[in-house]
């Protein structure tokens, strides 16, 4: 980290790999103001280890989209078109096992979107994602949610795996 950051005081990184960076308290919020780099990468560090962790190993590719601060233009991109059926691993890993609807109805997030709120996009059916479509414009106000309600240790099981309409294992 202190390479990727090497303009931020050391205070920086020891307060983020202490998880002090997560989360909306008051200390949170002006650690996050201070440090921006060393903030950003222990949540990018985060997100990126849940989504190697459970999601698909012949999706590697699609690890670029897995952050925090992906945007609505990343995802409109052939890339993000390609990794559609990865959206269920995404949200799981972004709510990190929380469930953010409360967070989301307060910031007008559209019903119909609520299931990314909660890291529980219910299919990873390609047409049912594609009716998903619509709630990608709120992508950053989402992940605002999330990154506002994580706690400094993560929760998000290690073998959880994305249930597909086509998953005959069970």
């Amino acid at each position: 980290m202190a390479k990727l950051c090497p303009k931020e005081k050391a205070f920086c990184l020891t307060k983020a790999l202490q998880g002090q960076c997560y989360g909306n308290s008051i200390k949170a919020e002006t650690l996050k103001r201070t440090c921006p780099c060393a903030c950003d990468v222990a949540h990018f560090d985060r997100i990126q280890s849940c989504c190697k962790t459970v999601g698909r190993r012949e999706m590697e590719f699609c690890l670029p989209l897995c952050r925090y601060n992906t945007t609505l233009n990343e995802l409109n991109t052939s890339l993000g078109y390609k990794c559609v059926s990865q959206l269920t691993t995404w949200a799981y890993c972004a709510a990190d096992v929380r469930d953010n609807t409360a967070c989301c109805t307060q910031k007008g997030i559209a019903p119909d979107c609520l299931s990314f709120c909660k890291g529980d996009v219910p299919t990873c059916d390609l047409q049912s994602l594609f009716t998903y479509q619509p709630c990608l414009r709120y992508i950053e106000t989402i992940t605002h949610c999330h990154m506002e309600n994580l706690l400094s240790a993560p929760r998000w099981d290690p073998n959880w795996a994305a249930r597909c309409d086509w998953d005959e294992s069970d």
